[in-house]
C-alpha cells in the first residue's frame, strides 16, 4: 500500500492549486467589485454626511460633538447607512464565496476523478487521491471528498490540521469520504525541493506582510507621540 503523504506537502499542494480558482475569479468578480466599492463610497458618504450634520446642530445648541456623538448611536440616518454598507458588503462576500466555490470544485473533482488521481499541484509534488482500500475513486466519491471539507472550513481549518496529527495523515474530509492521499508511484519520500521553496516563499510573503502592518502602526504610534496625543 501506497505510503500517506504528510500535511505540509499536502499544504503545498493545495495551496499551489489555490492560487488557479483565485485567478479564474478575478475577470468573473471584476464587476462585483466594481458594484461594491461604488455603493460602499456612496453609503459612507451618506453617513459622513449625517455625521456633520448631527455635528452642526450641536455646535447650534452650544454643545461639544464630541460629548453628544453617544446619543447619535439611536438616530435613523447613521443606522440605515450602516445597514446598507453592511449588506453591501455581506451580497459581495456571499457572491465572491459562490463563484470561488464552483471553480474551486471543478478544478479539484475534475483533476482527482481523472486519471492522474490528483490535481496538478499534487502531481507536481508527488501525491495522488485514492479511497481507503486504495482503489482510484470515482467522481461521486471526489465530489462527496470535495464537499465534505466545508466543516473544516467552518472549524477554522481543524478538520484540515488533523492529517497533522493522526498516524495516517488523514484529514477531516478524508474520513468522511473514505479516501486519502498517498505519494504517487515512483514519488521521492522527501518532500521535492519545489514544495519547500514554496512553502518557504508563503512564509517570507506572510512575515513581509506582518512586518509592513507592523510598521505602518509603529509610525501612527510615533507621530501620535510627536503630536503630544496620548
Amino acid at each position: 500500500m501506497a505510503s500517506p503523504a504528510g500535511f505540509w506537502r499536502r499544504y503545498a499542494a493545495w495551496s499551489l492549486d489555490a492560487l488557479a480558482p483565485l485567478a479564474l475569479s478575478v475577470p468573473l468578480l471584476w464587476g462585483t467589485g466594481q458594484r461594491m466599492l461604488a455603493q460602499t463610497d456612496l453609503h459612507l458618504s451618506r453617513f459622513q454626511l449625517r455625521l456633520f450634520e448631527l455635528a452642526d446642530v450641536a455646535l447650534g445648541q452650544g454643545r461639544d460633538p464630541l460629548q453628544a456623538l453617544p446619543g447619535w448611536a439611536n438616530d435613523p440616518a447613521l443606522r440605515a447607512a450602516l445597514v446598507d454598507l453592511a449588506g453591501t458588503w455581506l451580497d459581495a462576500a456571499l457572491v465572491a464565496v459562490a463563484v470561488l466555490f464552483a471553480l474551486s470544485a471543478a478544478w479539484w473533482v475534475a483533476f482527482e476523478a481523472s486519471p492522474w488521481q490528483a490535481t496538478p499541484g499534487k502531481r507536481l509534488f508527488g501525491l495522488r487521491v485514492e479511497r481507503g482500500d486504495g482503489g482510484r475513486p470515482g467522481p461521486g466519491r471526489v465530489a462527496l471528498r470535495f464537499v465534505a471539507g466545508v466543516p473544516s472550513w467552518c472549524l477554522l481549518h481543524l478538520g484540515h490540521a488533523m492529517a497533522g496529527w493522526r498516524a495516517d495523515h488523514r484529514a477531516l474530509h478524508d474520513l468522511l469520504s473514505d479516501t486519502r492521499v498517498v505519494l504517487a508511484p515512483c514519488a521521492p519520500a522527501a518532500m521535492p525541493r519545489g514544495a519547500r521553496l514554496w512553502l518557504w516563499a508563503q512564509a517570507v510573503a506572510l512575515l513581509a506582510a506582518f512586518a509592513t502592518v507592523a510598521t505602518f502602526y509603529a509610525v501612527l504610534a510615533l507621530e501620535a507621540l510627536a503630536t503630544g496625543l496620548p
